[in-house]
């Protein structure tokens, strides 16, 4: 597939800013970019997304099953540190709507309602690669 000519010079050839990203904090090549396009040369239709949840504690397994029921998450894991569960997300883009707000009303009304969860804390991903994914 052919990466159109703009994103190319805006990631790797000028100054410009790709989502507000100055073009030096993005490493990679033209294939990592090429990962974060659909097949058919457009736009994925869902944002991925990582979240961190905190749970109440003693509650951290019964919060990450009910993550793991929701249709938008993808994985769950239960981890240690300051949170407790990281759950892999993709909710559908929006037209006109940020990436950034899409998940935020995933959060506000499908985590948040979720009892024992205490906290979030979210990572979208600007460019991403990954071997799991088709």
């Amino acid at each position: 597939m052919k990466i159109p000519a703009w994103l190319l010079q805006s990631l790797f050839g000028s100054s410009k800013r790709l989502y507000g990203v100055p073009q030096v904090a993005i490493q990679g090549s033209p294939e990592v970019v090429e990962a974060h396009y659909h097949p058919k040369g457009e736009m994925k239709r869902h944002v991925r997304a990582f979240i961190y949840v905190a749970a109440v504690l003693g509650k951290e397994s019964k919060v990450a099953d009910a993550l793991f029921k929701l249709a938008e998450v993808k994985e769950v894991h239960v981890i240690p540190g300051r949170h407790d569960i990281m759950a892999v997300v993709e909710v559908q883009r929006k037209l006109l709507e940020p990436d950034a707000q899409s998940i935020y009303w995933f959060i506000l009304e499908r985590i948040k309602t979720i009892g024992d969860v205490t906290d979030t804390e979210t990572l979208i991903p600007i460019v991403s690669a990954s071997k799991w994914s088709d």
